[in-house]
């Protein structure tokens, strides 16, 4: 079953970036992607990726406050208010950047939509995606 916990979902995003960034790690004769196609929905996948991160930086930036709201944060130096305004913050700056990071992915995405494939393809390839 899939597990439901913010935390581990977030980590699986991670470590599916970290394995993408290996699996198409250029060398060589390799150029990392099997084609301009599927650089296409890569940076269509990425696009949407970071395209929903401004709501989720929104969202914890509401659970601070709202468990602060309800007297349930401590901080182990300064105050929870100092802490929770930090962070409100760099999450509201962190939200302006992804937007910014999509805009720019989106462009890239609609910048490789025309570009097609001639060279050979190899069996292992799955343009089926």
């Amino acid at each position: 079953m899939p597990t439901t916990d913010p935390v581990q979902l977030v980590r699986d995003a991670a470590e599916s970036v970290r394995v993408f960034n290996h699996r198409t790690f250029p060398g060589g004769d390799r150029p990392g992607l099997v084609s301009a196609p599927e650089a296409y929905r890569v940076l269509g996948a990425l696009t949407a990726l970071a395209e929903r991160l401004p709501q989720s930086f929104e969202q914890i930036g509401y659970a601070l406050n709202a468990h602060h709201g309800l007297g349930h944060i401590s901080a182990d130096y300064g105050t929870a208010a100092e802490h929770i305004a930090t962070a409100g913050a760099s999450l509201r700056e962190a939200e302006d950047y992804a937007r910014g990071l999509t805009a720019a992915l989106n462009r890239a995405w609609s910048a490789t939509n025309p570009l097609g494939h001639t060279g050979p393809l190899t069996d292992t390839d799955d343009e089926s995606e």
